[in-house]
Formats: structure tokens, sequence, C-alpha cells
């Protein structure tokens, strides 16, 4: 896996990561990483209907960028997914605060993981899941 940023206050645990997968092993380690309560942010793919002033309706798939706060998390080993579902914790345009949403992270996609408590379990499978050079 590998480890795009990392800024955590060591004082009080907190911080964010940012990774990109790049093998199955690593979604594992995600999988096992991510619990009930963190904050995940990644790309995804939401249907958003609008609607004309003649009242006819239009749904499309947009592409945006979610931040949920999670609140399940399952792991598809045949489809190298996870997925996780949580309600949205920042409003965009498109997604209104409070709104259910499932984020997939598959391989090569990247996302950004919020803790509030880095404990050192947590970071020594970052350790082992990432290329220690990086870390």
């Amino acid at each position: 896996m590998k480890l795009l940023s990392r800024h955590i206050d060591f004082k009080h645990g907190n911080g964010r990561m940012t990774f990109i997968p790049e093998e199955g092993e690593d979604l594992w380690h995600v999988y096992n990483l991510i619990t009930a309560g963190d904050v995940v942010r990644c790309t995804t793919l939401r249907k958003v209907v609008t609607e004309s002033s003649t009242g006819s309706t239009n749904a499309q798939r947009v592409k945006t960028n979610l931040t949920i706060e999670v609140e399940n998390i399952s792991y598809d080993v045949e489809a190298m997914s996870l997925a996780l579902k949580g309600r949205n914790v920042e409003e965009n345009q498109f997604v209104k605060m409070g709104a259910y949403h499932t984020l997939s992270l598959e391989l090569q996609r990247k996302f950004t993981l919020t803790k509030e408590n880095w404990d050192a379990i947590a970071l020594e499978r970052v350790e082992e899941a990432c290329d220690s050079g990086k870390f």
C-alpha cells in the first residue's frame, strides 16, 4: 500500500493519512484499520436527480468527493473491494449533510482516513502494510 501523506498530532493521537491500496492484501489491512466512527474521504459516483421547470426529472451519475463517518464496513474478497456505509459529514453540491452513502474502496483508488485516536496497533498495521521507507 502506498502512503501519500500523514498528518498526526502525536500529543493527542488524532489525525489523518492518505493511502492508495495497490494489491488485495492492502484491502485486508484497510478492513482491519477502519472502525465505526472513523471518517473516510474518497471519490465516488452519486446518482443525482434534477427537476426541470416543467416538472420532468432527469437522473445522472456524478463523480464527486464524499466524506462519510463510517457506520458499517464489509469486505468482498472476490471483487477486491471494501464497502463503507455511513453518513455524509461534509456537505457538497450533490449530497446533503447526514445523507447516507456507501463508498467503495478499490485497488488504485486514493482515500483519506481520519481517526480520533491513532493507537499503537493502528500505526503498526500502517507500517506493516506500507513500504517502510515511506512511513
